[in-house]
């Protein structure tokens, strides 16, 4: 009987044992980190992997992950500085920096989460109000990003959170917005075709007029080469006929003949005696006489 009683409580203090080394040592993995309450009040915090003491039946400990924590919020809408509505479908990724504020203020994740969502959304809608619907399509969406961002990290820090990024997963218009903005795209559009055929048609303009000019000056410095090569053709060809007539009587009146017949007489069918043109024919050597003529 006093063996069974001693068996009994010798269970019993090994439950007890059991139950309270459970709850005198956590353990925080790598990964984790953890906020000690005795009473509901922080004690402390650690971010050291282990087995850590607490006092069992007061002291409680919370666990939470040193990981990335990745929010995706639901889209929100904006509207632009010109008065157009675009909706932004936004993810944040954070993590638990600074653990004690972080319980004191908020306490959980999900909690976290939704404080980050009106911070993120915040900071888009400040900035994103100062810009156009098409700085928001072109490259200064980024710009929005990096500027929303500094805003939501400096909002963050005061719950304990580190906001590591913001990205926007879509940018997209209300349904009930669409065709208008893309009747106001197509116009945008048509406006720059336009103007753009009209500087083509002005420039195709401006290369015609140079090259036009171009072509006047080539056709005339051609003409004044062409004057200056004949004219000294003509220089030089009245100075061999002026060399070789001028010790030839009979060649000089040859010359001066066939030159008036081919100024005076052109295309004008004509009669000559043999005193004429045709005695040079018959007597090339212009004595007048008829080679065997006594």
């Amino acid at each position: 009987m006093k063996k069974t009683i001693l068996k009994v409580v010798l269970l019993v203090l090994a439950g007890v044992a059991l139950v309270l080394s459970f709850e005198m040592f956590f353990i925080v993995r790598q990964d984790q980190q953890a906020v000690v309450l005795r009473l509901g009040k922080i004690v402390r915090t650690t971010t050291e992997a282990g087995l850590h003491f607490k006092i069992p039946f007061m002291d409680a400990a919370r666990i939470f992950t040193k990981r990335l924590i990745e929010y995706d919020a639901d889209p929100v809408a904006v509207v632009t500085s010109d008065k157009k509505s675009i909706i932004f479908d936004t993810i944040a990724i954070f993590r638990i920096k600074d653990l004690d504020t972080f319980y004191r203020r908020i306490k959980t994740v999900a909690a976290a989460q939704q404080r980050l969502d009106d911070s993120v959304y915040s900071a888009v809608r400040v900035v994103a109000g100062y810009m156009t619907f098409d700085d928001l399509l072109s490259d200064k969406r980024l710009q929005v990003i990096k500027d929303a961002e500094t805003a939501a990290r400096r909002e963050a820090e005061k719950y304990g959170l580190e906001l590591d990024q913001v990205a926007f997963k879509r940018v997209f218009l209300p349904k009930e917005n669409e065709e208008s903005v893309y009747q106001s795209m197509q116009a945008e559009r048509n406006r720059i075709a336009a103007q753009l055929r009209a500087e083509g048609r002005a420039e195709a303009m401006a290369i015609r007029s140079r090259a036009e000019r171009q072509r006047t000056e080539i056709l005339s410095n051609a003409r004044k080469t062409a004057q200056e090569t004949m004219g000294k053709g003509d220089k030089e060809a009245q100075d061999i006929i002026e060399n070789a007539t001028r010790n030839s009587k009979e060649l000089f009146l040859f010359l001066k003949t066939m030159e008036f017949y081919k100024t005076n007489l052109k295309n004008l069918p004509i009669i000559v005696g043999p005193e004429g043109v045709l005695r040079y024919l018959i007597n090339p050597m212009g004595s007048g006489v008829a080679p065997g003529a006594n």
